[in-house]
């Protein structure tokens, strides 16, 4: 393909557009086809200079053309862990063995009676925010909000919190059963 040095004919940047087109159809979607090569057209539109300046404008302009196609998948897996992480939001949900016992119902050996008492025996500010997040199912953003927080630092809280929670239970039940819970937990401070 030849391109005149100071400007291109309609002939030669249908050619262009036709060869670039079928570059990309055997790379990508065929719905992202006409998107990415107006992209990449918009590209050598805008580095005009580049190409007047490269020895082979063709090799240039695929080069540009192999990079947006990479763009194109790098975007793709942004968008993929961006929508996987929106499926699985942690403000949206509880810990599951939280979630478990106390939205079932089942109080699997007393443990919803055992969570409620241990986090009574905690700091302020980790039953508050335990309870709002974990037992009342509060969205780490609204709790944010309700408090003038930032939502880092409610998500940093939440998780020191479940943390001690966490350690707490183990001190209390070493087996990771309550069958044989006397109870002593509840007033460790």
């Amino acid at each position: 393909m030849k391109f005149a040095s100071t400007h291109h004919t309609n002939s030669d940047w249908q050619a262009l557009q036709k060869g670039l087109r079928s570059f990309v159809y055997h790379r990508l979607p065929q719905d992202a086809v006409d998107d990415v090569v107006a992209d990449i057209l918009e590209t050598i539109i805008r580095k005009k200079s580049d190409l007047r300046l490269a020895s082979n404008p063709s090799a240039w302009i695929y080069a540009v053309a192999r990079s947006k196609v990479a763009d194109f998948y790098r975007r793709q897996g942004h968008e993929r862990i961006a929508l996987d992480a929106l499926q699985t939001d942690p403000t949206t949900e509880t810990p599951n063995n939280l979630n478990r016992t106390i939205d079932d119902g089942a109080d699997v050996n007393g443990l919803n009676d055992c969570l409620t008492e241990i986090i009574s025996t905690m700091a302020a500010r980790d039953q508050n925010i335990l309870r709002a997040i974990d037992l009342n199912n509060t969205r780490q953003i609204d709790f944010a909000t309700q408090h003038d927080l930032a939502l880092p630092t409610v998500k940093s809280r939440i998780q020191r919190a479940r943390k001690r929670l966490r350690d707490r239970l183990i001190s209390c039940c070493p087996e990771g059963t309550l069958n044989d819970c006397d109870n002593a937990c509840y007033c460790m401070e």
